[in-house]
């Protein structure tokens, strides 16, 4: 371990003595002491008191500016004056129903007005949103087998968890990757149902294809792959994907959890000019209430009209969810305010390259819309493989 690392977690360690015995109680009864695997970390996670606009204020009294917001799932911040106006205002009218209201169209005009789909249907999730795009691609080709690349996240159903973060030992050639699971209780029917290609390997994608025709449903990708830092979709890519899907019968699925709300007006589609099949949104649309949506062309999406594909969730639209979305949508997803925000990550991406410049140290700045990440390698990674190769102590210094 670095001497620097050890003097960080020794500072941490004082300042967060509370956060470490909350975790310690929270072990006796929450695997790992956490409700998400995502959200432990070594030595302790720091456990958070409350959050307002771009600060969070942990148990033992420490403000941080908060640069994660909840994993992308907040670009109005916390707390943003609208959210909160429009959710209080739903609880005084009843939290859920089970049964349509008129929210429901209201939101969807909204996305369907700025996304290139023609009808929606939500959920709760992010893997909820994947699953169900997934399903409606079989459903569409009828075919089995789903495409993604080796360590994009997708959520946490069968077909996603594979190839996330597979070891060196275990993930084969480059241009046929194994199918790894992403740990135990994964049939192995399912995990021989997902192709693993390479991020930004086109060749590789259409060799995937010509070994299994016929048979690949559909290509899923984050149009930015955002699970290893930033790493941006080479010149063609998104597009060659399109060709490449077309050509063989399969849909092209742009999984805009993470993209959809913090990379611009119109998401990936508008920003690389590259139309999907199916579209998946979820985290920052909510403004931090849980919210996840896909769409499709009228074709794709009548498989649930005509009853073909079942859809179907207690707490779709829920009239908290449906208020923030509708909150997001109308006063915080904005142009006028994408156009402050580019501004302000720029500013952002600007500081960090001087402090790059000035420390001679070996990294870059990778940066889209609001999506950012210090990438500590001397040159842009393409791929998974590429991002294994960061120094793992410094990063955790960092």
């Amino acid at each position: 371990m670095h001497e620097e690392l050890q003097k960080e977690i020794t500072t941490y360690e004082k300042r967060t003595p509370k956060s470490a015995e909350a975790h310690r109680r929270a072990e006796k009864r929450l695997p790992l002491g956490v409700a998400s695997n995502y959200r432990t970390y070594e030595p302790y996670p720091i456990f958070v008191k409350e959050g307002h606009g771009s600060k969070i204020r942990d148990i033992d009294g420490n403000e941080y500016v908060d640069h994660n917001l909840c994993f992308g799932s907040l670009i109005a911040g916390h707390g943003h004056p609208a959210i909160v106006k429009a959710v209080e205002k739903a609880l005084h009218m009843g939290t859920t129903f089970g049964m349509p209201h008129e929210m429901e169209w209201e939101l969807a005009e909204e996305i369907c007005g700025r996304f290139p789909i023609e009808m929606i249907r939500f959920g709760s999730s992010g893997t909820e949103v994947t699953m169900h795009a997934c399903r409606l691609a079989r459903a569409a080709t009828k075919r089995d087998k789903i495409l993604k690349f080796e360590g994009g996240y997708h959520g946490l159903h069968d077909t996603a968890l594979v190839s996330v973060k597979p070891k060196p030992e275990e993930y084969g050639e480059e241009s046929a990757p194994n199918s790894v699971p992403g740990g135990l209780g994964i049939p192995k029917g399912s995990i021989d149902n997902v192709v693993v290609a390479s991020f930004n390997d086109l060749a590789g994608v259409e060799y995937r294809f010509e070994q299994h025709p016929n048979q690949i449903a559909a290509v899923i990708l984050e149009p930015i792959m955002m699970n290893v830092g930033l790493c941006m979709p080479q010149a063609g890519f998104l597009q060659g994907l399109r060709d490449v899907t077309a050509r063989h019968g399969a849909l092209l699925i742009f999984d805009e959890v993470k993209t959809g709300a913090k990379l611009g007006w119109g998401g990936a589609s508008e920003y690389f000019g590259v139309k999907p099949d199916v579209i998946t949104l979820a985290k920052s649309i909510g403004g931090g209430v849980p919210l996840g949506a896909f769409g499709a062309s009228r074709a794709v999406m009548n498989l649930i009209s005509d009853h073909k594909v079942f859809h179907g969730g207690t707490f779709n639209t829920n009239r908290l969810s449906m208020s923030a979305g509708l909150a997001m949508f109308r006063e915080v997803l904005t142009r006028e305010n994408y156009a402050t925000v580019a501004k302000l990550s720029k500013k952002l991406a600007d500081g960090y390259r001087k402090t790059i410049a000035k420390v001679g140290l070996q990294a870059y700045v990778a940066s889209a819309g609001v999506n950012g990440s210090l990438m500590l390698y001397p040159q842009e990674i393409r791929n998974y493989r590429d991002w294994l190769k960061v120094d793992q102590d410094l990063w955790r210094q960092y």
